[in-house]
């Protein structure tokens, strides 16, 4: 779909988005229609057309908008170091977390999904341009970080939110840095301690 970024298309755009959103908390994503939204946008089918290709797009526009927001923050705040862009990441979508409530009711996680490649090479540019890191090594990082963080994310979000944006950022740091599952304790200690584990389990303990 080709961005319009006239006016009209802008107000359009807006209008769809609310609509939709606004009927998502009233009627099941699935069972919502073009002229659902149109109809409560005040606007027609081909204007929907003009600007989206699908309602999935429509979602998509919002989140790349979340994004573009998110992103301007750490530049506005000039968040250079891991924890706080973690803490921040939090702290955002706890402002938005209405609007992730609704992609999580309706099974539309995947869409995040879909969305979060476009949105690492882009962080990517600023956290990791002086690694030297490789195309492939670039694709393996963003599986495993937004694998993590999204789920995080949808269990932070599901489970109400108990940590603080800080709290989590904080917990997040300790498993990267290994000290969560004891990574960097004596081989020998690992060693008993899985010996421990395996008795456990034959005693049917666990």
């Amino acid at each position: 779909m080709l961005e319009r970024d006239n006016p009209i298309s802008i107000r359009s755009k807006r209008l769809i988005t609310e609509s939709l959103i606004e009927l998502m908390g009233e009627v099941p994503f699935v069972k919502i229609s073009i002229r659902d939204i149109v109809d409560k946008a005040g606007l027609t089918r081909q204007t929907f057309y003009h600007n989206f290709d699908s309602k999935e797009d429509v979602l998509i526009h919002k989140l790349d908008e979340l994004f573009d927001g998110f992103f301007q923050y750490l530049v506005d705040n000039k968040v250079a170091d891991c924890e706080n862009v973690i803490k921040f990441y939090f702290r955002y979508w706890q402002n938005n977390a209405d609007f992730l409530k609704l992609l999580i009711n309706n099974n539309l996680i995947y869409i995040l999904e879909l969305r979060y490649p476009e949105y690492f090479k882009v962080v990517q540019l600023v956290y990791l341009r002086d690694k030297n890191i490789s195309p492939i090594e670039a694709e393996y990082i963003y599986s495993f970080v937004s694998g993590a963080v999204i789920n995080l994310l949808v269990t932070w979000i599901k489970s109400g939110q108990v940590m603080t944006p800080k709290e989590m950022s904080e917990f997040v740091m300790v498993i990267l840095e290994g000290r969560f599952f004891d990574l960097h304790i004596p081989k020998i200690e690992k060693v008993a301690r899985l010996d421990d584990a395996a008795a456990l389990k034959n005693s049917h303990e666990i």
